[in-house]
């Protein structure tokens, strides 16, 4: 019986220190084995019996003389990565927050310079390393996960011209489980085939409408959501019933229902298209998006749908998508509801964390 073959790599970690939009790099020294000449972070192997993230102190005290605690450290990323010299290996990429003293060339013998290159213009660094170069542009991208396998043919060296060997590992949200946690939320996770936004586009003939759900803005350009009796979150809306005018009749109906909201002016959105009619027929069917303006919330009374009453909570539609899940799709319908609600509704663009519920009283935002 031919034994198994268990792959063994290296392990190296990486250190960022960001000043202003510039980041520190070291040029490796001319005699160096691996990258000779080339521009790289701070970085180096992990020891036996160490771990990432006292590697990365060590590291860090080593080539620039900065000690830092542990606490000042964060994980950016962590790639696979496989030069074209075939030799596999994992990068644990560390962000460091703030330090005392000045960065230094402490290891002249391995590096030769020493400089601060802006993030936002770093194909001005004559001679980056590749796999560097990817793992800037993986954490600009916000990428927590990724591979970085290069052909044999590739360079050691970053070319702006040839294609890149990055490739993204979508991953599970992790950002916002405190923040689910303090306002007692969870994301709702569609059933069946992802679906697909489409904006700006009206329903093709044919293609029945079976539901209408609404990014209802308050005047600070924050969004109604609304949680569950399991602390589900949803967009107000529901199903467009047979004595509905039309999907516009359905929201405003269920947003009374549901929310006790009155809505001002309207903005369509576009449609989500569900090729598999989810709770439905199981036929395609589109869901209908439409923003509008939020004039009034009465108190909290009881939906007649579910029997239950909802929280009702505001959040910027950036992190209310987040926070809801359903991932890019979820968040290509925020950006264009928002986008839409500003163009057309006069909305401003509401970013960051402010997430508030709503009081059970009720709120008036603006006279009708």
């Amino acid at each position: 019986m031919t034994e198994p073959t268990y792959h063994r790599s290296a392990v190296d970690v990486h250190i960022l220190f960001v000043d202003g939009g510039r980041v520190l790099l070291l040029r490796r020294s001319a005699d160096t084995a691996y990258a000779p000449g080339l521009w790289a972070l701070p970085a180096g192997h992990v020891d036996a019996g160490e771990d990432v993230v006292a590697a990365a102190i060590r590291e860090a005290r080593e080539e620039t003389g900065i000690d830092l605690p542990r606490e000042r450290l964060r994980c950016e990323l962590v790639m696979q990565h496989r030069g074209p010299a075939g030799d596999p290996r994992t990068g644990w990429f560390f962000r460091v927050l703030g330090w005392s003293g000045k960065p230094e060339n402490t290891e002249p013998h391995k590096h030769d310079a020493l400089m601060w290159a802006e993030l936002d213009d770093l194909d001005a660094v004559d001679g980056l390393v590749a796999y560097e170069r990817a793992a800037l542009d993986a954490i600009a991208a916000g990428v927590p996960y990724a591979l970085h396998f290069q052909p044999p043919t590739d360079s050691v060296a970053h070319s702006p011209a040839a294609p890149s060997a990055l490739t993204p590992i979508p991953s599970v949200d992790h950002a916002h489980v405190p923040l689910r946690r303090q306002h007692r939320v969870r994301e709702w996770v569609r059933a069946g085939a992802p679906w697909t936004w489409h904006a700006d586009t009206p329903v093709p003939d044919g293609l029945p409408v079976r539901q209408s759900w609404g990014w209802l803005f308050a005047p600070d350009g924050r969004v109604l959501v609304l949680v569950g009796r399991r602390g589900t979150l949803n967009m107000p809306g529901g199903t467009v019933e047979p004595d509905d005018a039309d999907p516009l009749a359905t929201l405003t109906r269920e947003a009374v229902e549901e929310a006790g909201a009155t809505l001002g002016a309207t903005a369509y959105l576009g449609y989500l298209l569900d090729s598999e009619g989810v709770v439905y027929d199981g036929t395609p069917t589109a869901r209908v998006r439409t923003a509008a303006r939020l004039v009034s919330l009465a108190p909290e009374s009881v939906d007649p749908a579910t029997g239950y009453t909802w929280r009702r909570i505001l959040a910027p539609p950036r992190l209310a998508a987040t926070l809801m899940g359903g991932g890019d799709v979820a968040l290509a319908e925020a950006l264009s509801a928002q986008r839409t609600a500003h163009e057309r509704l006069g909305l401003p663009l509401a970013e960051g964390w402010d997430v508030d519920e709503v009081p059970a009283g009720g709120v008036v935002f603006e006279t009708p």
